[in-house]
């Protein structure tokens, strides 16, 4: 449906866990980067999103992204050790579509602008990458930004989804707010879950006016999805009406890109 005066264009929004790269796997393991690469190349190219989240991404896969996203989408984030280093998150956001007006990456730590800073009970540093925009097809600005919270400390989860939530909606002010990852916390059931939503960050899946295809827990591991699983990858919005939400595991050849399913969903600003 094309958007009319009074429905703005749809924002297609895509998060994915893409596994980073083990030097230590084999030809033939699930779990191979070498072949899982193809279908995370093919899964970013058909998805056409308009803002991509990226985890878990080493220096050595970043080429597989740029040779997708490269020429239509602005690549955002560093290593969570500083510039290559580490595992990170990336934002890609549509050229065409936004200009950038800031960004910056921080440091889930009680010292956020510490490069490489371990928070709380944390097993490693955690990092968030967001980026001011302005919708070029609305005219309106919005923040936008991706994350991957602590699998281990508890403490690490919730203090950081509090840091996140204190510093997107003070970078936002009344701008609409999405935020997306791998927050490694059952959706609708964990602490840093509820953090996020006390915030008025509102949790896509539930809010969606459509799912499509069945509902999925989004760390399959490379085995069968679970039909009505626990949800570690969410994407969150504030001022965008939820249109619709999907999580599913894209297979090429019976492989698949990642150990987690691939979460899309389609917003739309309100009409004021």
């Amino acid at each position: 449906m094309a958007p009319t005066a009074a429905q703005p264009p749809a924002l297609a929004v895509l998060t994915q866990n893409i596994r980073y790269h083990d030097q230590g796997t084999r030809p033939g393991q699930a779990d191979h980067w070498p072949e899982r690469a193809p279908v995370l190349a093919r899964l970013l190219g058909e998805a056409d999103a308009d803002v991509v989240g990226l985890q878990e991404v080493l220096a050595s896969q970043i080429p597989v992204v740029d040779e997708v996203l490269g020429g239509t989408h602005l690549r955002l984030g560093i290593g969570r050790e500083g510039g290559g280093r580490g595992e990170h998150n990336l934002l890609l956001l549509r050229r065409d579509r936004f200009e950038l007006l800031d960004w910056d990456q921080f440091w889930l730590s009680e010292q956020p602008s510490l490069i490489g800073s371990l928070g709380w009970d944390g097993h490693c540093p955690r990092i968030a990458v967001w980026a001011r925009m302005q919708d070029r097809l609305t005219g309106e600005e919005l923040v936008l930004a991706v994350t991957h919270l602590d699998h281990a400390g508890e403490t690490a989860r919730e203090q950081g989804a509090a840091l996140l939530a204190e510093r997107l909606l003070a970078e936002a002010g009344e701008s609409p707010v999405v935020l997306m990852g791998d927050f490694n916390a059952e959706g609708g059931a964990s602490r840093a879950w509820q953090v996020l939503d006390d915030a008025g960050l509102a949790d896509v899946h539930d809010s969606a006016a459509e799912h499509l295809g069945e509902d999925i827990g989004t760390f399959p591991d490379y085995g069968e999805p679970e039909a009505g699983g626990v949800r570690i990858d969410w994407i969150l919005a504030r001022g965008l009406v939820a249109e619709q939400y999907a999580a599913r595991v894209p297979m090429l050849e019976g492989r698949a890109a990642s150990d987690h399913a691939t979460v899309t969903a389609r917003l739309r600003p309100a009409v004021r």
